[in-house]
């Protein structure tokens, strides 16, 4: 029997993982609105992976937590996000004495990222009592981690990501099938193909200088001023703040020209640029 080196190889990679920072700790009211906001993009998040933040409910041993704290069961919260089809995998800024229950309940332990407060219509986020600074520059998460500075030799298979003074992600290299970025509390520059199956996600606005095949969320935070820009509109799917557009549904005589998407009263608008 031929014997195998190595049984199995571990790698990091570059995915989007959705925080679920919880302000209240009635489980019934979270079923409910959480329902009502998966239903807007049903097909995305269906098995998605979900990161759990408790901060606002309960604290962690890194900060001062002020009020009285609201302990959720973790076993009932990870029930009900699997009841609604999303997949809990782990907590973030867990404290310690919790950590054997959240184990129990199948949740793992994500370090960093804690939530940021955001200026309106900025690309950056800094503190209300803070001017911005170098050191304060929005970083991706850990899903969607990238060098501080531009690496000489770029891993094969990644896309290059370039973080801007200005706050944008500027993306360089194409994005191939079942890659996704996301830019986290900011704008996405793309400057090369969206090729099917990739997926580009902002909170800001997207703007591709290419084609855009895949699929395009702007706006993924509710922002509903957001827009997605484009040289050639042949997408998967484009959304803004939740609402949807799939391939069918996108106006014949808009695909393959350059594009702007934005909303208008409620509804997707595709309109030329």
């Amino acid at each position: 029997m031929k014997r195998v080196a190595t049984p199995f190889e571990l790698e990091g990679m570059v995915s989007t993982v959705t925080v679920l920072r919880l302000s209240s700790g009635d489980l019934d009211e979270v079923r409910k609105g959480l329902a009502a906001k998966l239903q807007q993009l049903p097909g995305f998040f269906q098995d998605a992976p979900i990161v759990v933040d408790l901060t606002a409910l309960e604290g962690s041993d890194d900060a001062e937590f002020e009020g009285a704290r609201d302990e959720v069961s973790l076993d009932a919260l990870a029930a009900l996000l699997r009841e609604l089809r999303v997949v809990p995998i782990g907590i973030r800024n867990l404290r310690e004495s919790r950590r054997v229950e959240a184990r129990a309940a199948g949740f793992g332990v994500v370090h960093g990222g804690g939530k940021r407060n955001v200026r309106p219509g900025r690309g950056r986020d800094v503190s209300e009592h803070e001017p911005p600074s170098e050191e304060r520059r929005t970083e991706p998460r850990a899903e969607a981690r990238t060098e501080p500075a531009r690496p000489k030799r770029e891993p094969p298979g990644e896309p290059r990501v370039e973080r801007e003074p200005a706050g944008a992600l500027v993306l360089r290299t194409p994005l191939r099938s079942g890659q996704v970025v996301y830019a986290e509390q900011c704008d996405a520059v793309v400057l090369a193909p969206v090729n099917a199956g990739a997926e580009i996600i902002a909170d800001g606005h997207i703007h591709v200088y290419a084609s855009l095949r895949g699929r395009a969320l702007a706006g993924a935070h509710g922002n509903e001023d957001a827009r997605i820009f484009c040289r050639s509109l042949d997408a998967d799917l484009v959304a803004i703040a939740g609402c949807y557009l799939r391939a069918d549904e996108i106006p014949e005589q808009r695909r393959g020209k350059p594009a702007q998407i934005f909303l208008e009263n409620g509804k997707l608008v595709v309109a030329e640029m």
